[in-house]
């Protein structure tokens, strides 16, 4: 069979920069999974501007021009992103009558107009819809018939896509690599205990609430915590002078983006990685990433990966809650030592099988059956 990856934005920049998060992550992911599994693969992207790459790949990309977000006449971010999606669907339209794809995987809804005009022509083509989010907008529902079966990340997404759209798609996880994302040699005992969180710095994170914590934990329960935060974003300047304002500039690192063997280091080094999220997080790539190498993780109640989740290797408290959130951190403190909740070879056998790349990919092409 052959499939196209459509989604433009895959190939903007490097993953974790300021258009390039998760959604582009699966692309790429889910894509070479598509092409191990035996089909010919194609991914839509949009060409990257001077300076800019995207991560490296075996399959093909059919990269065409597109219109930067901050082009486009501000009406708002939809309105923004809706006319960057349809300006890219026509200008990769030659690209995409040759291509002639036997099936198409979505990810957002700015492309149902898109597939609409697809199926005009092509009505045997099939649409898959992958809900990452709530990317909706106003008149959106008049293109969602050109969508065969969709899937959703997460509880909390699939029933916004109900909501929004009158059908209830399936739950399929996003995919890690479960071979890169493995458990390096075993820490040697130490008091040191080391926090690790990552994402790009942006208030919805919620890292700022972490910070916060950490310097609670010390002076209520003068328990020190190192914290390495990776990623960057518009937040980075606030979240220095916090760190300085709490007297935390030895215990608090802002380590910047990272490439992926980097962030593996950065991983096999902590004991904890939190994802303190205050607004949606559909799914959380960063922190299954993190339980693949074995890290136990603490996450807010609006990280979707929760619902895939058991509590031999979470622990869950209400996002916006600063104090739940130190208390937890002192649970999780107060288990460092615990054999069950440090084994990272037995956390990363018990996801491996729910989240490897072949089997979300598998899961992909069943709904077009």
């Amino acid at each position: 069979m052959k499939i196209g990856v459509f989604i433009p934005n895959a190939t903007f920049d490097l993953p974790g920069t300021p258009e390039v998060g998760g959604i582009e992550t699966f692309s790429f992911t889910v894509g070479e999974a598509l092409q191990r599994l035996g089909h010919e693969v194609v991914i839509f992207g949009g060409a990257p501007k001077p300076g800019r790459t995207h991560r490296a790949t075996n399959v093909p990309l059919e990269l065409h021009p597109y219109w930067e977000t901050q082009l486009i006449p501000d009406l708002g971010t939809r309105f923004q992103r809706l006319v960057q999606r349809l300006h890219y669907g026509w200008s990769s339209r030659r690209a995409w009558a040759r291509c002639r794809v036997d099936l198409v995987v979505l990810a957002k809804p700015f492309d149902w107009p898109v597939a609409w005009f697809w199926k005009r022509s092509r009505p045997g083509l099939k649409v898959i819809m992958g809900f990452h989010g709530t990317d909706f907008y106003a008149g959106d529902r008049l293109f969602y018939g050109a969508v065969d079966a969709a899937f959703a990340v997460s509880r909390s997404v699939a029933d916004l896509a109900a909501a929004r759209v009158g059908r209830r798609p399936v739950l399929v996880p996003n995919p890690v690599d479960v071979n890169f994302f493995s458990p390096g040699e075993k820490k040697p005992a130490s008091d040191d205990w080391h926090v690790v969180a990552g994402g790009r710095l942006v208030g919805w994170k919620g890292f700022s609430n972490l910070v916060e914590s950490v310097a609670r934990l010390r002076d209520k329960h003068e328990i020190v915590a190192n914290l390495t935060i990776a990623g960057d974003g518009p937040e980075r300047d606030k979240l220095v002078a916090q760190i300085a304002k709490l007297g935390l500039q030895e215990r608090v690192k802002l380590c910047g983006r990272l490439d992926p063997p980097a962030l593996r280091a950065l991983l096999h080094s902590g004991d904890l990685y939190v994802q303190p999220s205050i607004g949606l997080e559909a799914f959380s790539i960063s922190a299954l990433e993190a339980a693949c190498t074995g890290l136990p993780l603490l996450l807010s109640d609006q990280v979707g990966l929760a619902g895939y989740l058991t509590e031999a290797d979470a622990i869950i408290y209400p996002a916006h809650d600063v104090a739940v959130l130190v208390s937890r951190l002192k649970i999780a403190h107060d288990r460092r030592h615990d054999p069950a909740w440090t084994d990272n070879a037995a956390r990363h056998d018990r996801l491996r099988e729910q989240f490897a790349p072949e089997r979300v990919a598998q899961q992909i092409l069943d709904l077009a059956a």
